[in-house]
């Protein structure tokens, strides 16, 4: 009798355990390929003889590849900063994005990437946090930033230029994991 009760009290708290809202579910996790048409808005500085400055950012909608999920059609902003060689065309940046699906929910993520200025920058994109079903979110993997200028409007005093940019994002092969 003795033996019987402890192999069920064993059961029970095995039960107790599976059932507790505080039980740690197996994380998930998934890849998707993802594009992003956008607009830029905001500042070129010129920081040096042949160095500039973009300060400001893109927005688009996020299409999910297969066209399901809950990051599709959602809405992506990035403001960051990319510093361009006006000799060589190299460029480098970072920032940090907000993707916000349908029902409010957001991921935020970091990225950086370097490139050629008008053709194209490839790099990281980290995703770092989220709401509601997003909270703990992590992953990430290379995106890629194409370009084409808009339209240009410049300070003759300061040589400061209001830039407005078209372009494509890509992620390739995005991991997401979820607690």
């Amino acid at each position: 009798m003795k033996i019987r009760m402890s192999v069920l009290s064993l059961l029970g708290l095995l039960l107790v355990a599976l059932m507790s809202p505080h039980k740690a579910m197996a994380a998930e996790e998934y890849q998707l390929q993802a594009t992003a048409t956008w607009q830029s808005n905001g500042s070129l500085y010129l920081i040096g003889e042949n160095d500039a400055l973009f300060v400001g950012g893109f927005s688009g909608i996020m299409f999910v590849n297969d066209g399901q999920g809950s990051l599709n059609a959602a809405q992506l902003t990035c403001p960051g900063m990319m510093e361009i060689n006006l000799e060589t065309k190299k460029s480098n940046g970072d920032g940090r994005c907000i993707i916000t699906n349908a029902e409010g929910h957001r991921v935020f993520a970091k990225w950086s990437c370097e490139g050629v200025a008008m053709i194209g920058c490839k790099g990281d994109f980290a995703l770092v946090a989220g709401t509601g079903p997003f909270q703990g979110i992590s992953g990430g993997g290379e995106f890629v930033l194409r370009s084409a200028m808009g339209s240009l409007t410049a300070d003759l005093i300061t040589g400061d230029v209001d830039s407005i940019g078209l372009g494509l994002a890509a992620w390739p092969k995005l991991t997401v994991k979820l607690p």
